[in-house]
């Protein structure tokens, strides 16, 4: 009995012949059956399942679809949760997964687009020589120089493709995706185009978390500040969603810097200081009439500028105008 209908899966334990076992069901093909003994539950080959059926033993996979056996799919993650939790092949569940993408068959069932446990680990290869970045960007300083070739762990890539967050020796970061290859049904193939049938994990980028806790201890976290802006500036929605509550510096103090990287300083506009507000009062102005003012002032004219007069400035007039007044002869 196996842990998954092929014979690479782990054993779960033996049987001798002739033991009486429940059938739960097999694949479409008869392959193999999901059979039960006792408190042990596992996959068994066709080949070596027999029934009684019109009065004689008759092997499971020569029986016709009238015997009424159930056609079952095998998904692994499922399987593996309700059964093998207690096993010690368990923990390597990850190879085993990646084992159950390289060689899925038809029979098993619809194939997952995606790991079952979520963070796994992939071992891929370099396609050609290339740098790893702190980043999934040439913007981002490099970390290391990676020979054609060599063997990486792969932690998830960006839900294109384009960018992979990947483990070489003691460095952690990000490799351009067409740089990559991984081994799929005995060869190796470029990870943008079989990615999917492995079940690797699709990755966001958040520089904060990234960075602390990946580089504090390298030197050029010191220049922060500067690769932050450049996290900004060069966004992009395939990085994940921009998280608002970010320690990335959207306006610096003295030099008013905005999302869209205006470097232009910010008037600082103090609000006015509010006036002690006192009770008012009505006053009144009683009317002028024009017999309170000085006869002399009321006949004054004003003469218009005339030359050596400075226009646009007021002038007293050159000598004031009187008119004559005529009295009516009787």
């Amino acid at each position: 009995m196996r842990a998954g209908p092929d014979t690479a899966y782990p054993s779960v334990r033996s049987y001798d012949r002739g033991l009486r076992a429940e059938i739960y069901g097999c694949l479409s093909d008869r392959s193999w059956c999901d059979v039960g003994y006792g408190q042990d539950r596992g996959w068994v080959s066709g080949y070596d399942l027999a029934v009684n059926y019109q009065g004689r033993q008759r092997t499971i996979v020569t029986l016709s679809a009238a015997f009424g056996l159930g056609a079952l799919t095998f998904s692994m993650g499922d399987y593996w949760d309700n059964h093998y939790r207690q096993r010690p092949f368990y923990n390597d569940r990850y190879r085993w997964e990646r084992y159950y993408f390289e060689s899925y068959r038809p029979s098993w069932g619809t194939r997952p687009d995606r790991s079952h446990w979520g963070d796994r680990t992939v071992s891929g290869y370099t396609l050609r020589r290339v740098l790893m970045r702190a980043g999934p960007d040439y913007g981002y300083p490099a970390l290391a120089r990676i020979a054609s070739g060599r063997q990486i762990d792969i932690f998830g890539c960006l839900r294109d493709w384009s960018w992979c967050d990947v483990g070489y020796r003691s460095d952690r970061g990000w490799v351009p995706g067409r740089d990559l290859s991984v081994t799929y049904q005995g060869r190796r193939r470029s990870i943008g185009t079989i990615a999917p049938y492995l079940g690797i994990g699709v990755l966001f980028f958040a520089f904060d978390k990234y960075w602390d806790d990946h580089y504090r201890s390298r030197p050029f976290y010191r220049e922060r500040d500067r690769y932050e802006r450049h996290y900004n500036e060069a966004y992009k929605p395939i990085w994940g969603p921009r998280p608002d509550n970010s320690r990335s510096r959207d306006q610096y103090e003295g030099g008013g810097r905005t999302r869209s990287g205006e470097q232009d300083r910010q008037p600082v506009i103090q609000p006015r200081p509010q006036l002690e507000q006192r009770e008012r009062t009505d006053v009144r102005v009683p009317p002028i009439e024009p017999g309170h003012l000085d006869q002399k002032v009321q006949d004054q004219k004003m003469i218009p500028p005339t030359k050596g007069r400075k226009p646009g400035k007021w002038n007293p007039p050159e000598k004031p105008v009187t008119e004559e007044i005529v009295k009516p002869e009787k």
